[in-house]
């Protein structure tokens, strides 16, 4: 057998990802892990957090602790940065907290 073209594994990996539509699932799973992640000040958001959805450029999450939502809720601008910044990408266009 004679080789052709080789190919880097990630970029088969990329084009496995294209051909099988898990292109969204994946953005989603990276977003809601880099929220999971994030800290403002001593506030983890995981852990205040009991479910998000990211669907059409906006994350929902529904934040468990009516203080700590209050406290989000001012910073939903700077917070949607932040996350913009992490996924170094203007992937979440808007941030809904409930």
């Amino acid at each position: 057998m004679k080789r052709e073209a080789t190919r880097s594994i990630g970029a088969v990996l990329a084009d496995y990802v294209q051909e099988s539509n898990l292109e969204e699932g994946l953005q989603q799973t990276r977003i809601c892990a880099v929220w999971d992640a994030m800290t403002l000040g001593q506030v983890r958001l995981g852990d205040y957090t009991s479910r998000h959805t990211f669907r059409d450029g906006v994350l929902t999450c529904r934040i468990r602790s009516s203080v700590v939502r209050a406290h989000l809720l001012t910073q939903v601008e700077f917070l949607r940065q932040q996350l913009n910044a992490a996924l170094q990408d203007e992937v979440v266009k808007q941030l809904k907290l409930t």
